[in-house]
């Protein structure tokens, strides 16, 4: 049942905060569009709250990739919060639905994938989603179990539910279309499919990145044609990576949730101060008081670094544990801001031809390193670090971000790469 020590609006407050309805261009601004659609979602998600029973909720993730970055795992907080509040909680993987692949924010068609390649990328997912979820209080489903089942007479009455002219008006196909780039007819059935998900889920409640929201809508207009009460959205901003883009793996500018925990902590002291607060909100695990607390600290003027060792002791203990979160920031501390490396750190230009070589032909390559043999030499003995992680393997690719990468020979020789 849902816990009774918190009122209606106090949920709702918990359970709509660091949310984002309008677009990308309006969120700094907080648009009217974005306090409408707002008010609206809060207000039928107190209607909801009211009956007191627990939310269906549900989160629905296509298995494209089997490497999952912090930005992935903002809705899966959110999730954990419905959790925490007695909800019954749906970890959708869309086997069926990734077949096709979500259109959404793409410049450029998916490849397709077979449904097989889907299951193997998607073996890990339940292990990665109960870093974040209560494994025995989460319901795991896969679409394929309806999405399969429909038949050709099914798809049409969905599609008939559609104008044409709403389905192409999507700027992301308006955009694709402008740039004379492909677009194929399967790619608009995409949305058909997720909101076929909501109705066969019987959901209260979905949760998802902004860029869902033409398939949340699409999900609500679904429900409702099938007599159904539309569910609630509860979206949230994509997370900034760091260097100041959206994170991206193409970027190189992600946090990884299998990164080691010296590198996690590192990477979240290089985000840009300006997205502090997105980060406390919706990548962290810090109850709402102790984001107020940081967030009037940094309104007070206080060093926004003291308020991201928070942030990025939180985002190690939460995907490792305390002790290795303590110990990544000790040796932060004394890596970096003990200024191990010196003040003066020499900048290099990488050639083209080198930023997809490995780092051995890049070390000889650049007069780092005499020889091959000795970047190989160097790289065997543990000699040879990039931003303080040793690197061991021989064949390791580079691997340099839009902000550069420092790299370090031996005990004190430091240069900073750049593209």
């Amino acid at each position: 049942m849902v816990k009774r020590n918190l009122t209606i609006d106090e949920q709702t407050d918990i359970l709509m905060r660091g949310t984002r309805f309008a677009d990308e261009a309006d969120w700094s601004a907080e648009s009217s569009a974005d306090q409408s659609l707002r008010k609206q979602m809060s207000d039928e998600l107190r209607e909801k709250l009211k009956s007191g029973k627990p939310l269906r909720v549900y989160l629905g993730v296509d298995p494209t990739s089997s490497h999952l970055h912090v930005g992935h795992f903002v809705p899966l907080q959110k999730l954990r919060k419905f959790q925490e509040l007695g909800h019954h909680v749906i970890f959708l993987i869309g086997d069926y639905t990734a077949m096709i692949g979500d259109p959404s924010g793409r410049d450029t068609g998916r490849d397709r994938l077979t449904h097989e390649q889907v299951l193997e990328m998607a073996r890990t997912y339940k292990e990665q989603a109960f870093c974040v979820l209560d494994p025995e209080a989460t319901e795991v489903r896969y679409n394929s179990e309806w999405l399969a089942k429909l038949t050709f007479a099914d798809i049409v009455e969905l599609a008939s539910i559609f104008p044409l002219k709403q389905i192409i008006s999507r700027r992301d196909f308006q955009e694709r279309l402008a740039q004379g780039e492909s677009l194929r007819f399967h790619e608009a059935l995409y949305t058909l499919m997720q909101g076929y998900d909501a109705y066969a889920l019987e959901c209260d409640v979905q949760v998802g990145a902004y860029d869902q929201h033409f398939n949340m809508l699409s999900g609500r207009t679904i429900q409702t044609f099938f007599g159904q009460t539309s569910h609630v959205m509860v979206t949230n901003p994509l997370l900034i990576g760091t260097d100041g883009r959206k994170m991206s793996k193409s970027f190189g500018n992600t946090i990884n949730i299998k990164d080691d925990p010296f590198d996690m902590y590192g990477k979240t002291m290089r985000i840009s101060d300006d997205y502090i607060r997105d980060y406390l909100e919706l990548a962290s695990s810090l109850p709402g008081p102790d984001i107020d607390r940081l967030l009037e600290q940094l309104k007070s003027g206080e060093n926004p670094m003291d308020v991201k060792k928070h942030l990025a002791w939180n985002l190690v203990a939460l995907y490792y544990d305390e002790q290795t979160a303590q110990a990544a920031q000790q040796k932060f501390q004394t890596v970096v801001q003990k200024k191990e490396a010196p003040d003066e750190i020499p900048v290099i230009s990488v050639p083209e031809r080198y930023t997809t070589a490995t780092w051995i032909d890049l070390l000889a390559g650049l007069s780092l390193t005499k020889s091959k043999g000795e970047a190989r030499r160097l790289i065997q003995q543990g000699g040879f670090y990039v931003e303080q992680q040793a690197v061991d393997n021989l064949e390791a690719p580079v691997s340099i971000p839009e902000g550069g990468v420092l790299i370090r020979l031996g005990k004190r020789r430091y240069y900073r790469l750049i593209r």
